[in-house]
């Protein structure tokens, strides 16, 4: 994977989305992220290029992906007190792999969560039951998370599905842990710089090919 010198991030707006390119700058890679119009970064980090238009765009979204080699979505579902969420992400993932397949792309990194695709015997029993609550009062949300690890899983990509539980703003450690046996409680948790490393070098050289992995720090 070492022929990866650019990549396509899609959610580069949000929190981790920041992090994520601050540091694949660090790393010496050259970036290109779609932002919506009005969220384009007002100081560029060095090696960042933002393409200004719309996930519900294929036209945008191939643009993005123009003179990249591999692409990390980190895009989430916003969820708004009192108001419908937003469903999108299997929909735009699938715009994205559409377009990774004409223009011969082929590494893909997708940040989607710990409870996407179905219970695991590894959740604590206060887990299972914050999870039930979630989806009863997320249906939409969580079906819409479900379908976008699917739609990965089926693209045919090289890909990895990164999965971490809760994401913290504490300061990088520097160290993760990762796998899918990993024991998930209601504390567990990934640090946001250090789950923006992990992205980063897995996308570049990963060792998580074709599979789904919790990430937690």
């Amino acid at each position: 994977m070492s022929d990866i010198k650019c990549i396509a991030v899609f959610g580069g707006s949000g929190l981790t989305g920041r992090e994520l390119i601050a540091a694949a700058s660090r790393k010496g890679l050259r970036v290109r992220a779609l932002y919506r119009p009005g969220s384009e970064p007002q100081n560029p980090p060095h090696g960042l290029e933002a393409v200004t238009g719309q996930l519900s765009s294929t036209a945008d979204i191939g643009r993005t992906l123009e003179g990249a080699d591999g692409a990390v979505i980190v895009f989430g579902p916003r969820l708004k007190r009192n108001r419908p969420a937003d469903v999108f992400c299997a929909a735009a993932t699938a715009n994205i792999i559409a377009e990774m397949k004409r223009l011969g792309i082929r590494r893909l990194v997708c940040q989607t969560g710990a409870m996407a695709g179905g219970d695991v015997p590894n959740w604590s029993r206060m887990v299972r039951s914050f999870v039930r609550s979630y989806r009863k009062n997320f249906p939409a949300v969580d079906a819409d998370r479900d379908a976008q690890e699917v739609k990965v899983k089926e693209s045919g990509l090289d890909w990895t599905l990164a999965k971490p539980f809760r994401i913290s703003g504490a300061k990088r450690r520097g160290r993760v842990r990762t796998g899918l046996d990993l024991r998930i409680g209601m504390f567990t948790s990934v640090r946001r710089g250090d789950l923006s490393d992990f992205l980063v070098s897995e996308v570049t050289s990963g060792r998580f090919h074709g599979k789904a992995t919790y990430v937690i720090t």
